[in-house]
């Protein structure tokens, strides 16, 4: 199952973390991780849904450790690369590989529920939290998700 932990971020990600989550308070935007590593298969079983069939999906997410999914939850894509900043691999004998280089985000809302809605606006300054998210993230250093062809806005990496 992925982490969540900062602890399983490379040192200098560490740091950086520390410094966006106290950047993000000083905004005003509440906020959890989502993910910060995962395993190769983990990675293999994401990158699958909402390209394979869900059987397929399904016998790969179990090889993950993962519980299945719906066919409802199998129509989009949750991922788009194989080679994620969240790849850990522990068993390779390099140790420069067990920790993870990106973290995801989720914005909290009024009642610090999840949100994804990118024109979330919790901290009421007409600026969108995500772009704000990543403008935080980018102050710091940090390579923001939301700039790509393919927006990610909730993922931040080095």
């Amino acid at each position: 199952m992925a982490s969540r932990k900062i602890e399983d971020l490379v040192p200098g990600l560490q740091a950086k973390y520390r410094l966006f989550e106290a950047k993000m308070k000083e905004v005003g935007i509440p906020f959890i991780v989502t993910c910060t590593a995962r395993t190769v298969k983990e990675q293999v079983a994401l990158y699958a849904q909402g390209r394979e069939s869900l059987e397929h999906v399904n016998i790969l997410r179990k090889q993950a450790g993962l519980g299945p999914i719906r066919m409802q939850e199998n129509v989009r894509k949750v991922t788009w690369t194989l080679n994620s900043k969240h790849i850990i691999d522990l068993d390779d004998g390099n140790s420069d590989n067990d920790k993870s280089r990106a973290f995801d985000i989720v914005i909290l809302n009024d009642q610090f529920q999840p949100t994804w809605d990118i024109k979330a606006n919790v901290n009421k300054n007409e600026i969108p939290d995500y772009k704000e998210a990543g403008k935080v993230g980018e102050s710091i250093g940090l390579t923001w998700g939301g700039r790509w062809k393919k927006p990610d806005y909730p993922h931040f990496q080095i």
